[in-house]
């Protein structure tokens, strides 16, 4: 006899930067929020079986707080969702290695206005790690000093 595994697994889908920019009511800076979409699906030893619905979430680049959206919301993020038209932001992520105390730091430099947001500093590699995955950030530029 085999042992069969089942469970619910979460695929998520990054949309990036999309529609008008606005202010965010945490950080107050202006930009283009961003949109994740998580599919999940039943699963049965480890292959997506049943669809079990989709949630969208809306968050602001900078601070990374934001809401999932209710049905309202949701169709009119759908349409903005596949919208083609380039963002208006350009917020790149940077790490900074620091070699001597075994620390990270992370900041998104903003290539429009040249402003640069430290986002958090003194992670330990575990820390530094686990926060790029939480953004969403998957290649991003390391510096060490």
């Amino acid at each position: 006899m085999g042992t069969f595994y089942y469970g619910v697994e979460s695929f998520k889908k990054v949309y990036g930067p999309k529609g008008e920019p606005k202010e965010c009511p945490f950080c107050h800076k202006v930009y283009q929020e961003t949109y994740v979409k998580f599919n999940k699906w039943g699963h049965l030893d480890f292959i997506p079986l049943i669809p079990l619905g989709a949630d969208l979430y809306h968050f602001c680049p900078v601070c990374f707080t934001g809401d999932k959206l209710v049905k309202d919301e949701k169709k009119a993020a759908k349409k903005l969702v596949k919208d083609k038209t380039a963002p208006t932001t350009n917020l790149v992520p940077r790490g900074v290695h620091h070699k001597a105390e075994k620390t990270w730091d992370l900041f998104l430099d903003d290539k429009n206005s040249g402003e640069t947001f430290t986002i958090q500093s003194a992670m330990k590699k575990g820390e530094y790690k686990k926060l790029k995955k939480d953004r969403f950030y998957k290649k991003i530029q390391e510096v060490e000093q």
